[in-house]
């Protein structure tokens, strides 16, 4: 692993401090959304996000006090939520 350049990142003590860097888990990032943008990406109102946050259909994050879902998670609930056609 190459040394990080010291004048990029701050110091505690005498080592730098790194940013956080998860690309090396292989999986990317999560995008996370408020609960108006989830409201939004699924066409529902904010009132009906919250009860299926409530009633815990959709899996959620705790940021602080603010509530977070992941976009992978609301299109997994949607692919289960899907009726395939008769014929």
């Amino acid at each position: 692993m190459p040394k990080p350049n010291p004048q990029k990142y701050a110091n505690i003590g005498s080592e730098p401090v790194l940013p956080f860097d998860n690309s090396s888990s292989g999986s990317p990032p999560l995008e996370l959304l408020t609960v108006a943008e989830t409201a939004s990406f699924l066409r529902v109102s904010i009132t009906g996000i919250r009860r299926l946050q409530q009633a815990r259909h959709l899996p959620f994050f705790k940021v602080g006090g603010s509530l977070r879902f992941a976009k992978s998670d609301l299109l997994a609930y949607l692919q289960k939520r899907r009726v395939e056609p008769i014929d």
